[in-house]
């Protein structure tokens, strides 16, 4: 005993028109035109400026790295990976050379640990 019947269609659509699959095709490469030039080129953009300032480092830059910890670059090692980074008086840091985002302006190390020092 069936409680629901079958229901039958009288006079079915057409499946889709020509020109919808058409539309649908515009649709997605414009999508996907979007996406390039909103996510992609913006990052790889943001990655070769990065990769720039990694290989333009040299001994006496000051940076800063990802953790927060501001320093001035002492010695960069013949294997490209690491950096040595003075943080304080007697203090030098081996780092990753991936984790430095930044090149401070000169003096900006100097001037910090002046206006410690006047506080006292």
């Amino acid at each position: 005993m069936n409680i629901i019947s079958p229901a039958f269609a009288e006079g079915a659509a057409p499946a889709g028109a020509a020109g919808g699959d058409f539309s649908m095709i515009v649709v997605l490469t414009v999508c996907m035109v979007a996406v390039y030039f909103f996510i992609m080129r913006p990052n790889s953009r943001k990655r070769k400026e990065m990769q720039k300032l990694l290989d333009n480092l040299a001994i006496g830059d000051e940076v800063l790295t990802n953790g927060g910890i501001a320093g001035k670059i002492t010695k960069l090692p013949d294997n490209k990976e690491y950096v040595l980074i003075a943080v304080a008086n007697d203090v030098v840091m081996q780092m990753k050379r991936n984790y430095i985002v930044a090149v401070l302006p000169k003096g900006t190390l100097e001037a910090v640990t002046i206006e410690k020092s006047s506080k006292k």
